[in-house]
């Protein structure tokens, strides 16, 4: 389920008709609703209609042994606020967004090393537009 994609894109890679797409199919500047914390899928939309989430960055853990939860946690935290500048072209304002990390859990690890940066609104209300810089 998470290397599905039920959406449309275009040469571009970017979403033109929304669908389910697999945590693993997501690419920075993909914008979708939020589900619960344990996300193998997301319901994308093109970035133009109303949405709660857009990634905006992935990047690799290290391939070692599985460094517990609140490791993972922090690692993933402090690389996104690190990207997020760069992907975006904006400051980071945590009293109008909230960055999350969406990283691999223990179960997952063996297969799964990626972290998804995914920026939202404060109040994770519905917006529109894109965020990220798009360079496909």
């Amino acid at each position: 389920m998470s290397l599905s994609d039920g959406s449309i894109r275009d040469s571009s890679g970017q979403i033109t008709t929304g669908g389910s797409v697999g945590v693993l199919r997501l690419s920075p500047g993909d914008c979708f609703l939020l589900g619960s914390d344990e996300i193998e899928a997301v319901d994308a939309v093109p970035c133009a209609e109303s949405h709660q989430a857009e990634v905006f960055a992935i990047f690799d853990l290290a391939d070692t042994e599985w460094p517990g939860s609140a490791s993972i946690e922090q690692i993933a935290k402090s690389g996104c606020l690190d990207r997020f500048q760069n992907a975006t072209g904006h400051l980071f304002d945590p009293v109008r967004m909230t960055i999350t990390g969406y990283a691999p859990s223990e179960q997952s690890w063996k297969d799964d090393r990626r972290v998804l940066c995914v920026v939202t609104a404060h109040d994770f209300g519905l917006v529109r537009g894109q965020a990220t810089l798009r360079s496909r």
